[in-house]
């Protein structure tokens, strides 16, 4: 590690595939706005021109792997790159926070990994500060491993006149605190989002069923034809939606197959993936907070997820610096696994509820736009319109149950506040993460002495905020003085 050292070959072609994917585009037009592959001279200028970019493509990402070394010295990671610019780029060990692996299809096959450095000052609107395409999983092992030893000040020490040789120190162990088994990645996929798509699939097409039953021949060959017609419409949307629910629990399958939860000294390690392996590392002390969520679908068996609310790195962009760290667990289990990676977080056993006179207001709150929607729909598509009444107690009913899962908890220096709207979500947060807490009240809220309370976490550029409404005033003003 001492010596500058290039990336495996295969970065060539990755880089080569990276740039054809940007530019498949205009390619893809060039071919079809030309006939296609067609003969003649004039048409396969275009074409030739598009070959030649394409090599272009393939000697760059070849170069670029040629100009790319990276070596430890003297306690940085240092990268040298660039395709006709040389470039340098020292990143001291200090401000290394993880080392995110990823293995994807032309990984695997050599035994490959790629590196994403992840410093103090990544962001979720950047990228990782520093990205080794392709090295070897026992390269990336001894780069984290003396990254590991820089930090807890043993590292390597070379005196004036002594050759610098190869040192391999020992990785930190590894604990592994949850593992997901196939029947709840299974279990996890079913239950997502994607059922309530095909139950809304399946009702549309029994609604369409129903227009084909015989009404009547009154409208003679025709109306009927153009009624069937409909119902193979139906029939096509529901197998395509069917379709695209068992493309997504296959790919969630493929995404969390593997999943494991591992603490190494300060960070917590999440790895995952079956043909796309990946190893996302977050420091302990970046979490922010820990979000519990329970769909109404997995609430009733017992079913939750996870959530950690980071305080930011490129490997949270896509879930907006949160990520869940516990995909499907039981409820009852949580405690348990929580105590194992953060031993401060504690599961609030009772709540401070809102009070009864709240319960009209949550109702009112989730379902008033309904109501307001049934008068003009059950006048103009009437008698089927007298179903939107059901739509509408439905809306009424999930405001009860925000109202009976609404409430807060208050320890020394843990606050647990839990809201639902469709999700019920319960967010635990320490004292000294909170951001800002304020205290939510309109005049009509002011004059029956209710109050709602908003709190912020450090969460990317938006934060991550929870709020509890209709609580006593004094209640809410409690988490207000608790604050302070």
């Amino acid at each position: 590690m001492f010596e500058p050292k290039r990336l495996h070959p295969i970065s060539a072609v990755i880089n080569f595939v990276k740039g054809l994917k940007d530019a498949i585009l205009p390619i893809l037009a060039v071919i079809f706005l030309n006939g296609g592959f067609r003969s003649g001279s004039i048409e396969w200028i275009p074409l030739m021109v598009t070959a030649g970019f394409l090599l272009l493509l393939l000697i760059g990402g070849i170069v670029r792997w040629l100009r790319f070394t990276y070596r430890m010295e003297e306690g940085e990671l240092r990268i040298e790159y660039g395709l006709f610019f040389r470039k340098k780029r020292y990143i001291p060990i200090e401000r290394i926070q993880s080392l995110d692996y990823s293995e994807g299809i032309f990984h695997r096959p050599f035994q490959l990994v790629k590196v994403s450095v992840e410093t103090a000052g990544s962001s979720g609107d950047q990228k990782a500060e520093a990205e080794l395409t392709a090295i070897t999983r026992e390269e990336a092992d001894q780069l984290e491993a003396l990254i590991y030893e820089h930090k807890g000040g043993t590292g390597v020490q070379i005196e004036e006149g002594e050759e610098a040789t190869e040192f391999t120190p020992a990785e930190p162990k590894r604990t592994k605190v949850f593992e997901m088994k196939m029947k709840e990645i299974v279990l996890m996929a079913v239950t997502s989002g994607g059922a309530g798509v095909v139950l809304s699939g399946v009702v549309v097409f029994f609604s369409q069923f129903m227009d084909v039953l015989p009404i009547g021949r009154i409208y003679g060959q025709v109306v009927d034809w153009i009624q069937v017609g409909v119902l193979i419409i139906a029939f096509s949307v529901l197998i395509i939606l069917v379709i695209a629910y068992g493309i997504s629990i296959l790919l969630t399958i493929l995404r969390y197959a593997n999943f494991q939860v591992n603490i190494m000294e300060d960070d917590l390690i999440l790895t995952r993936g079956w043909l796309e392996k990946k190893q996302t590392t977050i420091p302990l002390n970046r979490i922010q907070g820990i979000r519990i969520d329970e769909n109404l679908i997995r609430q009733p068996i017992g079913y939750a997820s996870v959530t950690i609310i980071s305080a930011g790195g490129s490997a949270l962009k896509g879930d907006e610096h949160q990520l869940r760290v516990l995909p499907l667990i039981k409820k009852s289990q949580i405690g348990n696994v929580l105590h194992h990676i953060l031993s401060d977080y504690e599961m609030a056993e009772s709540l401070v509820r809102p009070p009864r006179r709240s319960m009209i207001r949550y109702m009112i709150r989730q379902s008033w736009l309904f109501w307001l929607a049934v008068i003009p729909i059950s006048y103009f598509f009437y008698p089927f319109g007298l179903l939107s009444l059901i739509v509408a107690l439905l809306a009424t009913g999930l405001g009860w149950l925000c109202y009976k899962d609404a409430g807060f908890n208050i320890t020394d220096k843990q606050l647990t506040l839990q809201t639902r709207t469709f999700i019920k979500q319960t967010y635990l947060m320490k004292k000294h993460r909170i951001q800002a807490a304020s205290l939510m009240q309109t005049v009509l809220q002011q004059r029956v002495q209710l109050g709602g309370v908003r709190v912020s976490l450090k969460s990317g550029v938006g934060g991550a905020v929870a709020t509890c409404m209709y609580l006593n005033q004094e209640d809410a003003e409690r988490v207000l003085v608790w604050y302070k």
